[in-house]
């Protein structure tokens, strides 16, 4: 836990830094703490991209962050003082006792528990392999999931700090998990004097999304990375819009966030479809300099993820075969690249069988139905009755003639969009359970904001009353889970050191004189020893281009 909390720190400190000075580059003159924090973090993450293109993770390039981070608290240091006196009088008061409390909490799970399933079969060895090389042409030959290429990897590689203690921190998940979570609370204590509740229901989602993954807080998986970033936007563009100003400068904030969420996984793309809003405001208002502005942010955001995607995989977008525009001589196989494609979206319907693919949907949804545990199927059932209220509060809204605001419309857009491509792609929960999370949420919230009348005040009621129960069945697992956890841990030895990362059965091999390593039992590509894959037949049709691992590897034709 020390540990823990020791790291967290230190990365609150550089990402505030950086981001205020990132806020400041781009405009920004209203910064709140969590928005340069986020800010920060994005910041930091495209820069560990950048970095990893041209060598190892490690002490230099940590170097130049801690100097970049005390060069902009210097240069911004009354914006830094204005921020002290606006947040340093809730620190004596029983609020920031409670912050205090909950920031421990947070820190016990994240010492121990359970690994994401993708944790040990290939973040944790992503994560090795950018601290000791930085990014290795042709990886994803090695092992196809490298080529997956989230960016949230090279973040958690950049404050891993193994140059410096000699093992491991896994601690980024974490410091996501309670700066949401603190954000979702604060706010959360103004829920009196708000007039609409749909921020307030989002930010309680945040915490609900916590409470599912908990025992996992230690794990940098980039499911968890992805949708606490999804639903953190999603709740500041809800929070900009009904208890802010409506800025337009935040709105073009948030796009350029929703940008970077795509980078963290990119089945979470079409969140990128909220900077129509905008972009169409900009326009409108021909302020062409500004377009040019947050079209220059949101390239940079996105440059290095697609530099990195032709270097690991030789395709600009893996795995999608459609955009084949690179002949490289570390090209993953179009053939291997549509089999992997394939195995995800049947293993997302459940069907475990490459060969069903192309079965349309009235035929393997019955299914990807029956594979679900029953509190899994009241949540699904759940998210539909929330779709089904907020159908008939929109309907509400045009009988009446009331005026749906754009920004609103835009966010609903995103979200079902990011759902269509979750249910057609691979349609496991946790690939989407943020947006999911967010329809349940939003239609609470539109509920609670709104008159009930006659007939429809008792429909909608019901609705919501049934999502109600429906939803607290499915975080009671949960918490049952986290009480039993709790109960079976809390005598493990991680009050001052942080658990590892999980060790695997491992055997090596030689290719070209380089000592390359697989696993000869459980999905555990291990941390410890590098380069490796979880899968041996792999390494029969890969090899080394040159001699030296630097040089990258690539498929034996």
């Amino acid at each position: 836990m020390v540990s823990v909390i020791i790291s967290w720190i230190y990365i609150f400190f550089i990402c505030a830094l950086i981001g205020l000075g990132t806020l400041r580059l781009f405009g920004s003159k209203a910064f709140s703490l969590t928005g340069c924090l986020i800010a920060g973090i994005v910041a930091t993450t495209v820069y560990a991209e950048f970095c990893s293109i041209f060598c190892k993770i490690g002490g230099g390039v940590h170097g130049i962050l801690v100097l970049a981070a005390l060069a902009g608290g210097y240069v911004n240091r009354k914006e830094i003082g204005k921020l002290w006196e606006r947040y340093r009088l809730v620190l004596p008061t029983w609020e920031g006792f409670f912050y205090v409390c909950f920031v421990l909490l947070t820190a016990f799970f994240a010492s121990r528990g359970e690994f994401h399933t993708d944790t040990n079969i290939y973040h944790a060895a992503a994560i090795r392999i950018y601290e000791e090389y930085g990014l290795v042409k042709g990886i994803g030959n090695l092992q196809l999931h490298y080529a997956y290429n989230s960016s949230y990897l090279a973040f958690a590689a950049l404050f891993s700090l193994k140059w410096l203690l000699g093992y491991s921190l896994h601690t980024t998940t974490g410091f996501l998990e309670t700066l949401m979570c603190v954000y979702a609370l604060c706010g959360l204590k103004d829920f009196k004097r708000h007039e609409n509740h749909v921020t307030d229901m989002m930010r309680i989602g945040i915490l609900i999304y916590a409470l599912i993954n908990l025992t996992r807080s230690m794990s940098p998986a980039t499911d968890y990375a992805s949708m606490y970033f999804c639903l953190y936007i999603i709740t500041a563009w809800c929070e900009n819009l009904y208890e802010g100003s409506s800025s337009l400068t935040v709105y073009c904030l948030l796009s350029a966030a929703a940008v970077f969420a795509a980078t963290l996984k990119f089945s979470s793309c079409l969140l990128i479809l909220l900077a129509i809003y905008p972009a169409f405001s900009l326009i409108r208002q021909k302020k062409w300099r500004e377009i040019l502005r947050w079209i220059l942010c949101g390239s940079i955001v996105l440059c290095p993820f697609l530099i990195r995607n032709y270097f690991i995989s030789g395709w600009l977008l893996y795995p999608f075969e459609k955009i084949d525009i690179f002949h490289t001589v570390w090209k993953i196989p179009k053939e291997y690249l549509i089999h992997d494609a394939n195995q995800i979206k049947v293993w997302g319907r459940c069907l475990y069988d490459v060969g069903k693919v192309d079965l349309p949907v009235k035929e393997w949804l019955p299914v990807w139905w029956s594979q679900h545990i029953s509190y899994e199927k009241i949540f699904l059932g759940a998210t539909v009755l929330g779709a089904l209220l907020q159908i008939m509060i929109v309907a509400d809204h045009i009988f009446k003639r009331q005026r749906i605001q754009m920004p609103f419309i835009i966010l609903n857009i995103a979200i079902w969009g990011n759902i269509a491509v979750w249910f057609f792609m691979s349609p496991f929960i946790r690939y989407g359970l943020g947006f999911l999370i967010a329809v349940i949420m939003i239609a609470l919230g539109e509920y609670l904001s709104r008159k009930k009348q006659q007939i429809y005040g008792i429909i909608t009621g019901s609705l919501a009353f049934f999502i109600l129960a429906f939803f607290s069945y499915y975080v009671d697992e949960y918490i049952i889970d986290i009480c039993v956890f709790a109960k079976h841990n809390l005598e493990q030895p991680y009050y001052i050191r942080q658990k590892d990362y999980d060790e695997g059965s491992m055997a090596s091999c030689e290719i070209n004189g380089n000592r390359i390593y697989f696993s000869t039992g459980e999905e555990i590509n291990s941390y410890h020893v590098f380069p490796g894959t979880c899968y041996a037949p792999m390494l029969e049709r890969t090899t080394l281009i040159g001699n030296k691992i630097e040089d990258g590897f690539c498929a034996i034709q």
